[in-house]
């Protein structure tokens, strides 16, 4: 009966230390937002279709600065592959991005959405876009990253500096 008590207690003492090894080791999920600016192209090129009037194909690598809401989520800049899909400059918007951070490790994932594009009576214009975006992946701290959210953005004719801002849930 002892050697039963001994063995049952080794059993619950090891469940214990597992349970809290996993639960110390489960991510924790964490809500943030982030606010970029400051974009810059590196390359873009556009296609006309031709099927109908003003249909565009384009694909561009932009470069921006991204700032989160979470302190330990620092990132020096995100690169972006943008493909649009566009009639008078409205249609769908999907790609990939990857954000560098200050310790060097990265993370990656891939988004879509819309864009819309509105030209005034003045000859003023304005882009907007919106959609949703998850991460794939990551390096060094952040490679075992999950997560999604939802972005949204715009620039005018009248306020030509590009925006963009988002609320996401991760884990890593």
């Amino acid at each position: 009966m002892q050697n039963f008590l001994k063995k049952t207690a080794t059993l619950i003492a090891a469940t214990m230390l597992i349970s809290f090894g996993i639960t110390a080791d489960a991510a924790e999920k964490k809500q943030q937002s982030y606010v970029k600016n400051n974009y810059r192209t590196a390359y873009k090129t556009a296609v006309a279709i031709g099927d109908v009037p003003n249909h565009e194909i384009a694909q561009e690598v932009s470069i921006a600065d991204i700032k989160y809401s979470n302190p330990d989520f620092k990132t020096r800049d995100e690169w972006a592959l943008v493909h649009t899909d566009s009639v008078d400059g409205s249609g769908t918007q999907t790609g990939y991005y990857v954000d560098t951070h200050h310790d060097g490790s990265q993370t990656y994932g891939a988004f879509k959405g819309m864009i819309k594009t509105s030209n005034n009576p003045d000859g003023s214009w304005e882009v907007m876009w919106e959609g949703t975006y998850w991460y794939v992946g990551g390096s060094g701290r952040y490679k075992n990253i999950k997560g999604q959210g939802k972005y949204k953005g715009g620039v005018s004719s009248k306020n030509p500096a590009a925006w963009e801002e988002g609320q996401e849930t991760i884990e890593y």
